[in-house]
């Protein structure tokens, strides 16, 4: 039986010594590099509240209105008032720390 065999395998291995190897996969390097990235910091400063928006109907005189936008406009841009909390927030969140 064994001679039998012989001629098939040697007939097998003739035929595969004429095609030639695949090239082997090429290694896989991983690199670790650090890098500085910039990113967002959390602002400490909380979102002011907006003034309430003027009541409806507005007065018909025209001395109670002049009271009701002065009284408004101090609201707005006073000392104290939402502009200039809104601004402190704004000056809060985009000072430059001084690091890195």
């Amino acid at each position: 039986m064994m001679r039998k065999l012989t001629p098939a395998l040697a007939l097998a291995l003739a035929a595969c010594a004429g095609k030639p190897l695949p090239a082997p996969a090429p290694a896989v390097v991983v690199e670790y590099r650090d890098r500085l990235v910039e990113v967002q910091r959390p602002c400490p400063a909380q979102r002011p509240t907006r003034p309430t928006p003027l009541a409806r109907p507005l007065p018909r005189t025209p001395a109670q209105l002049v009271d009701l936008l002065t009284a408004k406009l101090t609201e707005w841009a006073g000392a104290g008032g939402y502009g200039d909390r809104a601004d402190a927030a704004i000056k809060t969140c985009t000072e430059e720390t001084g690091h890195g």
